[in-house]
C-alpha cells in the first residue's frame, strides 16, 4: 500500500491556541529544579527564560515603555480566561490577579504545585523587566492564585 506524503506548513501564530497544561509542566519543572538543583538554580532558569522566550517583548518595552507590557498583560490574562484588574498608578503600571489562570488550571485538574510555583512570575517578569530598564515587584500568597504586581522605572543609582 502507497502512502501519498503531505506537508504541512503551519505557524503558531496562524491559530488561535492555547494549551493550558503549559502551567502542568511548569508546576513540574518548578519541583524538579527546587529539589534537584535548589531554589537559586530555579531562579537562574525562571530568568534565562524570561530573558530568552520573551525577547520581543522585551524589545517592544524599550521602544513603547511599560504600555506595551500592559498589552502584553491584557492580552494573556484575557485569553486565559484571568480574573484582573490592570491600572495606572503615578506613572507604576499595577495588576491586580484575583484568579491566577494558570493556578486554576492547576487546582481545577487536580494537579500538585509547589508553593513555590508562583516564583514563576516573579523571576520571569523580573529579568524581563531588568533587560528593558524597568523593575517588577509581585507579593502574592502561596497556592491563593492571588497577586499584585508593580511594574515602574527602575530607579537610577
Amino acid at each position: 500500500m502507497q502512502y501519498e506524503k503531505k506537508v504541512m506548513d503551519q505557524r503558531a501564530t496562524d491559530r488561535d491556541y492555547l494549551h493550558k497544561d503549559f502551567h502542568g509542566a511548569l508546576a513540574d519543572a518548578i519541583r524538579y529544579l527546587d529539589e534537584t538543583y535548589g531554589h537559586k538554580a530555579t531562579a537562574e532558569y525562571l530568568s534565562q527564560v524570561g530573558c530568552m522566550c520573551y525577547a520581543p517583548l522585551i524589545d517592544r518595552m524599550k521602544r513603547e515603555g511599560l504600555s506595551a507590557l500592559e498589552k502584553h498583560l491584557v492580552s494573556v490574562f484575557t485569553r486565559e480566561d484571568g480574573r484582573f484588574s490592570i491600572r495606572w498608578e503615578n506613572g507604576v503600571l499595577v495588576l491586580e490577579v484575583d484568579q491566577c489562570p494558570a493556578v486554576n488550571h492547576l487546582v481545577s485538574t487536580g494537579r500538585s504545585f509547589s508553593p513555590r510555583f508562583c516564583q514563576s512570575t516573579v523571576h520571569v517578569n523580573a529579568a524581563i523587566c531588568r533587560a528593558a530598564g524597568y523593575r517588577a515587584v509581585c507579593t502574592y500568597e502561596p497556592g491563593q492564585g492571588r497577586c499584585v504586581q508593580r511594574f515602574s522605572q527602575e530607579e537610577k543609582t
